[in-house]
């Protein structure tokens, strides 16, 4: 598992980690090596006492940002209306390619 940590100098040897996924974990020692020692072991203690640490992948659906448009694609092939905007389309995308072009 990969945790990000961030590391600050508090004084000249003082230095503070925090796991940015847990912000409540947050410990303090006097070199940059003890810190980083100490806040995995602070992480492995949780794991060791039964914390399970995983990630999850939301459906897209499940917060209302996925595209409709897969849903209607090509709901009306044969539809006039349609075919002129897409032929619109296509013709300003040939203008803004060859604008680029240029």
């Amino acid at each position: 598992m990969i945790v990000d940590i961030e590391l600050t100098r508090r004084d000249k040897n003082r230095y503070a980690a925090r796991a940015l996924q847990f912000p409540d974990l947050v410990v303090e020692a006097p070199s940059r090596e003890d810190a980083l020692t100490q806040i995995r072991q602070a992480l492995l203690s949780r794991q060791q006492a039964g914390v399970e640490f995983v990630q999850i992948t939301l459906d897209e659906t499940s917060n209302g940002t996925a595209s409709v448009w897969p849903r209607h694609a090509g709901m009306f092939p044969d539809d006039e209306t349609t075919r002129i905007m897409l032929s619109e389309i296509e013709q300003q995308r040939k203008t803004l390619d060859q604008d680029a072009g240029q």
